[in-house]
């Protein structure tokens, strides 16, 4: 499959950014195993119900939403939010 690139938009970038360093440090595993496979890490990584080719992973009580294109093989990373936002958003 190969390795993918990931993309963050504006909004995952400034929380990236922003974020504590514990929290930042957690979101860099988070991207390279994104790198790596971004389809499947049992209990992280899960197809989100209602939306085409969005996927979300589990980081405590964080979540990153994103999409995956096979064609241009990069991650677009499109939210990082608490758990509680990130379901009434999407």
């Amino acid at each position: 499959m190969g390795k993918f690139t990931v993309l963050l938009q504006s909004q995952p970038e400034k929380h990236y950014k922003k974020a504590n360093r514990k929290i930042a440090e957690a979101l860099e595993i988070c991207f390279k195993e994104l790198e790596e496979n971004p389809f499947f890490l049992p209990g992280r990584i899960k197809k989100l119900r209602g939306y085409k080719g969005l996927y979300r992973y589990r980081l405590g009580g964080w979540r990153v939403v994103y999409e995956v294109s096979l064609e241009k093989h990069t991650v677009g990373v499109i939210a990082i939010l608490p758990r509680g936002d990130v379901y009434k958003r999407f």
